[in-house]
């Protein structure tokens, strides 16, 4: 009898090692899934979920004939509008590396690329009242709903590389 206690003793332990092994993994599945759960339905997205700056959302509903003449000014003969930017960029570089460093210059270049960028803005502005301008009172009240629902529930953007 001696004999037999311990063969079965090792048997049983395997088996409730296993069960408990099959116990933690069934727990930690439940509690992944609940976590999961209360992670997508809670508001951890609010500061990812921002909506666009509303010279952004007018500039989109423009049509496209509006927004590719508007873009075509703003590019002002730099072949693309990053291409005016970075050429922005250089001249802001260049001007603070200059020996003697001439603020004013630095400053009269600034002021300029604020009345530039002003000048777009009044333009984007002038094209969106034009167009609001011309929709009817229900029109009108249909594209709230739609700015609205944008602003409430912005859509994610994936990052630029």
């Amino acid at each position: 009898m001696s004999n037999e206690q311990p063969k079965t003793q090792p048997e049983r332990r395997r088996w409730v090692r296993w069960l408990l092994i099959a116990s933690l993994g069934l727990n930690l599945a439940v509690i992944g899934i609940v976590v999961g759960a209360a992670w997508r339905f809670s508001d951890h997205k609010k500061g990812f979920g921002m909506p666009p700056p509303i010279g952004a959302m007018l500039f989109r509903d423009l049509d496209a004939d509006t927004r590719h003449s508007l873009r075509s000014e703003a590019e002002a003969g730099h072949g693309s509008y990053r291409g005016r930017r970075r050429a922005e960029g250089v001249m802001v570089v260049d001007l603070l590396r200059a020996t003697p460093f001439d603020e004013a210059a630095l400053s009269e270049m600034l002021d300029t690329l604020a009345e530039r960028r002003h000048g777009f803005q009044q333009s984007v502005q002038t094209a969106w009242l034009g167009h609001i301008g011309a929709m009817s009172a229900e029109e009108r009240a249909e594209y709230a709903e739609r700015l609205e629902q944008r602003i409430q529930h912005p859509k994610r953007r994936k990052p630029r590389d």
